[in-house]
């Protein structure tokens, strides 16, 4: 569990980045983490990709659109 722990402590990144970084199964880096939840040290983070629903391209600052170095594409 350390090693999990210092995995999301230095690099952080998604469980799949953790279990490739440490040499770890999936399996056992998720049980870790839920472990570490549950405990207060780490918090579990939801990542969204893509708009939100209800959502146009362009309404956050995410956009492309609303990046200056791709207007006019």
């Amino acid at each position: 569990m350390s090693v999990v722990l210092d995995a999301l402590e230095t690099d952080g990144g998604s469980l799949t980045e953790v279990a490739q970084r440490t040499g770890l199964r999936l399996d056992v880096v998720r049980a870790a983490a839920a472990h570490l939840v549950r405990l207060g040290r780490v918090q579990r983070c939801e990542l969204q990709f893509g708009c939100a629903s209800g959502a146009r391209c362009g309404d956050c600052t995410l956009a492309c659109g609303a990046r200056p170095d791709t207007l006019g594409r």
